[in-house]
């Protein structure tokens, strides 16, 4: 059961790659925590977007409204 979780440079944005299916909301969440931070210092949302199989880039986005969090697929 794996999950990891890489902070890029660039302030909010982390890489989520989960190996295991039960694991992607505990990481999920836990990378949301991470950006929350600065999504509000930023005044912006928070987008999840899935860019594969077991793969999310979470981050501070300015097309999502402050408070909240949106999923995108690529």
């Amino acid at each position: 059961m794996t999950a990891t979780a890489q902070t890029y440079p660039s302030p909010g944005m982390v890489d989520v790659i989960v190996d295991v299916a039960s694991q992607i909301d505990h990481a999920l969440n836990n990378a949301v925590e991470t950006v929350k931070a600065a999504a509000i210092r930023h005044e912006t949302g928070i987008m999840i977007t899935r860019i594969g199989p077991g793969r999310y880039i979470v981050r501070a986005h300015p097309a999502v409204p402050f408070g909240l969090i949106r999923q995108q697929h690529n």
